[in-house]
Parts: C-alpha cells; structure tokens; sequence
C-alpha cells in the first residue's frame, strides 16, 4: 500500500457508503444522515447548499440492470432525460434531467445511476436555487467524477482532508465527526469491530495526554474494559522506512464482573503521530481470535492516501 497524500490545492474527495466525487476545496458537507445501507449528505459552501446525494444498498438485482428504476426516479420528478448523462462509464445505468426550469432564474439538475460491482442505488440533486456558477460547478466538475467501490474492495470514507481505507466486509456502526477529532467505528460480524481514528493538531492532541491514553480513550462507549495485566505496549513503525512512529498496543477486552468469562476479545492498537500533517493517527482491531498485525498497518498507511493508491 502507498500512502501519498490527497490532492487538497483545489478539490477535496468525499467519499461515504461505497461512493465517491471529487468537490471543490471549500465545499463542505452540510448535513450527513442515515447509515450505511441509506441515507443522503448534503453539500454546499459558505452561501448555500449546493446538491443532495442519496445512496441505499440493494441486495436483489433491479430489473434491467437498473434502467427501470433510473427511468421511474425521472418520471417521478416530471422530467424529460437529457442526453449523455455524466459518470456513465461508472455505472450499471444512469440517467439525468439537465436543466429542469424550477422558479425563474432557477434550473435544478436530477441524476440517478445504479452499479451492480457496489449494489448500490444513488441519486444527485443540484439545488436549483443555488447560485448559477455553484451549480455549473456541480454539473461539470463534480457529477463526472463520481463513482462506487465493488462490494468485495477496501471501501474509501473520506471528508475535510481526512480519508479513511477500510478492508471488505466492515460495517458502518458508529462515528463522531467533531472538529479536530474524527472517528469511525466499523464492525465484521458479531465478534470484529475495527477503531480509525484522527485526532488534529497531532503534537497540541499529544500535550493533553501521550499516545498510550490516547488508546486507553475509546471514543464511544463500550461494556468491555482492558484487563491492566494483560496489557502489552511496544514502540511501532510503519513504511518502508518506518517514517510513521508511535507505538502499538496488544491486551484482553473482557465484560464487567461476573461475566469477565463471557467472550472475551483480544486488541491490536496502533497510535502514530503523522508530522506531514500534524495529526494522532489510530487505528484498533477487535476480535474474538488474535487480530493480524496487517489490519491495523494497512488502516494506518491507508488514511489520507487517495483510493486507488491504497
């Protein structure tokens, strides 16, 4: 895996739930709902939102490889299909209405795609109140970089600069998105859970406390607690050159007493301080076996590297 950074000099990735667009540097989410089998974000800059995008999981094939269900989401919003929908190299099916007269001055864009590879239905609205050249941003530069991830991939989340590479299989469960510390928690099954994390400023997060607590902080909460005496902390690098130092973590989770016998899971806990961009990367895998060395690496080395590069 290589770890070059995003490319923040003029666009930022936003990457959710199996999809992912390139936006305009000083465009952000305004509003992010739902899980990772539906819901909607919605993008915009400082003056307005900008566009809508709706993503739901499907796990039986839509008839016709999807062109139906393109078809009725446009009938649904009274449009005519416009020709040559962008994105369409990325996608089952795909369609849009360009240019739909709303209100006077007004003209609102509906696109609507589905990709068997990602099982994934999405659909983008482009505020037709926005101001003209927010919208001839959405149309031109943003609609064609969108794209999915096969179900079978390591899965791209990224927003604000931070992206996160997530092996096949791990759910969606829990995050916090606050400014300065951004988490993600994703679970495999019933006994694997998988911890990423960035917490920024890196050296300001490291005079609170060192990177030994930051791993004792679990940022949600949680009924098992380490067992102190089974604890095991050793300095870690990561690369090539090992350029990422910090130090790892192996100790037994166990529920409360009386049930401390009930399932107990091992951890794997990495936490690096990365001086490129001042930032506290960690990353923790849970499971009911010995949890590979690699996961935690491979989550590591793969926060802030653009997708196809993880």
């Amino acid at each position: 895996m290589r770890g070059r950074r995003l490319d923040v000099t003029e666009s930022s990735l936003l990457a959710w739930a199996g999809w992912r667009l390139s936006v305009p540097y000083e465009w952000r989410p305004l509003k992010l709902s739902g899980t990772q089998e539906k819901g909607k974000v919605i993008v915009g800059n400082s003056e307005c939102a900008v566009f809508m995008l709706k993503w739901e999981r499907v796990r039986n094939k839509p008839s016709r490889d999807g062109r139906e269900w393109v078809a009725q989401r446009l009938k649904k919003m009274g449009t005519i299909p416009s020709a040559d929908p962008p994105a369409a190299a990325a996608f089952t099916a795909c369609g849009w209405a360009h240019g739909v007269h709303v209100e006077e001055g007004e003209e609102a864009t509906y696109w609507f795609g589905y990709s068997a590879p990602a099982g994934l239905l999405v659909g983008v609205i482009v505020n037709g109140g926005a101001p003209e050249p927010a919208r001839r941003d959405a149309v031109r530069a943003v609609l064609p970089t969108l794209q999915t991830t096969p179900v079978d991939a390591f899965h791209t989340w990224a927003m604000h600069d931070i992206g996160f590479s997530v092996p096949p299989g791990f759910e969606l469960a829990r995050r916090h998105l606050y400014s300065g510390d951004v988490a993600l928690e994703f679970v495999r099954g019933k006994r694997e859970r998988l911890l990423l994390r960035q917490v920024y400023p890196g050296e300001l997060a490291l005079q609170r406390r060192g990177m030994e607590k930051w791993l004792e902080r679990y940022p949600f909460k949680e009924h098992r607690r380490i067992r102190a005496r089974t604890v095991r902390i050793q300095e870690w690098r990561c690369g090539a050159g090992g350029e990422r130092a910090g130090v790892e973590r192996r100790a037994w989770k166990r529920l409360p007493s009386p049930l401390g016998w009930c399932a107990p899971r091992r951890v794997h806990g990495v936490a690096v301080l990365d001086e490129q961009w001042n930032r506290l990367l960690i990353a923790e895998h849970m499971a009911a076996d010995e949890p590979a060395k690699a996961v935690c690496e491979q989550a590591i080395v793969g926060m802030n590297a653009r997708p196809d590069e993880v």
